[in-house]
């Protein structure tokens, strides 16, 4: 089986494995790509990113909200392979437009991240994905409640789609264990930790935190800087960190928070997964992307989305509750080791490509 891939953000290509990337963001020549590590029939699998111009990535990325320049590279190649899978449909359309008029030899599988367009109910995007939608094979999507979704506006693809949780490889982050890190001012004050480089509710997190009254915990917010969270010296703030780093900053955390709002796509299960492989006992929100990917107060700590009083409540319970942090903790690592993995995931998948041969 030959495969081409289409991931919606850019890799690197690369002849050795880097030390600061996860394994989605690289492509070793030669070597197997991502979650197609563990595919029982060891298809051929090539991997075309949204690599372009400085000026195009950046309009396709901001403006669009789509990408034309890596259809433009695939689209002359799908009668090379079996399947073609989209990474978002923003990595998907240009190609599903394509094939409601030109027959391929590739099937088209879509791992529908975004519910085509942020779930919007209406508008010329809704249409414009209605139309693509009809051409595409199957849709893989990680997020249960996204289904009634499209059972209202997409019900062709019902048939044509699967729930397959998302899945993280908890060997990855367990190998980065104990790397130095660089937080400036760093110290050896006990902290909590949140993650994210976008799609946080930040001011839910802060507020909720301050009202908590800890004053024996920082907070450390890593991917997300702004002036008017400097004042308080119990929040602590950087950038962007290589992986390695994000690794040993989140396992010195005693907690880890993750503030999402409510919406029916998926997103941020990467970074609770991550968190939860390492042995962390996450405070959540209580989203539809979310929900399908831990137990409230057995692997995880759930709270009502933009609920200030809710998340400052949980952060004192998850603070002062020591045996109950580490037993969540423990159940939280264990459901990635045995059942939310990126293998599981893997073999999943697999089938139900399978299933469209």
């Amino acid at each position: 089986m030959k495969i081409l891939f289409l991931p919606n953000w850019k890799i690197e290509y690369c002849e050795r494995t880097p030390t600061d990337k996860q394994p989605p963001d690289y492509y070793v020549n030669g070597n197997d790509y991502w979650f197609f590590r563990y595919f029982e029939g060891n298809p051929q699998v090539d991997v075309i990113d949204v690599s372009s111009f400085s000026w195009l990535e950046n309009f396709e990325r901001k403006g669009m909200r789509f990408y034309i320049w890596q259809a433009l590279k695939a689209i002359p190649k799908l009668n090379k392979y079996d399947f073609v899978i989209s990474h978002g449909m923003q990595s998907g359309v240009v190609v599903s437009l394509w094939r409601r008029f030109f027959k391929t030899r590739a099937k088209h599988i879509v791992f529908e991240i975004g519910s085509f367009n942020s779930a919007s109910e209406s508008g010329a995007a809704l249409k414009l994905m209605q139309f693509a939608s009809k051409s595409i094979d199957g849709i893989i999507y990680h997020t249960s409640r996204q289904k009634d979704y499209y059972a209202k506006c997409f019900p062709w693809i019902i048939d044509r789609s699967r729930f397959i949780r998302f899945g993280t490889d908890s060997e990855f982050f367990n190998c980065h264990r104990n790397t130095e890190m660089t937080f400036d001012d760093i110290d050896s004050s006990p902290y909590c930790i949140c993650v994210g480089y976008s799609k946080r509710d930040w001011d839910t997190v802060v507020k909720a935190f301050e009202l908590s009254g800890v004053n024996d915990l920082k907070l450390r917010l890593i991917g997300h800087v702004e002036d008017r969270y400097s004042g308080n010296p119990l929040i602590q703030q950087m950038p962007y960190v290589p992986v390695n780093e994000l690794v040993s900053n989140i396992e010195g955390a005693k907690f880890a928070i993750l503030p999402l709002k409510s919406f029916n796509y998926s997103y941020g299960q990467m970074t609770l997964l991550q968190q939860m492989a390492l042995g962390k006992c996450v405070i959540a929100s209580r989203v539809p992307s979310l929900v399908d990917y831990g137990t409230d107060r057995e692997n995880i700590v759930f709270y009502d989305p933009e609920n200030t009083e809710d998340l400052a409540k949980k952060i004192k319970l998850v603070n002062s509750d020591s045996e109950f942090r580490l037993e969540i903790g423990a159940r939280a690592a264990d459901f990635v080791m045995n059942e939310c993995n990126e293998k599981t995931m893997a073999r999943e998948i697999e089938d139900f490509i399978n299933e469209n041969t």
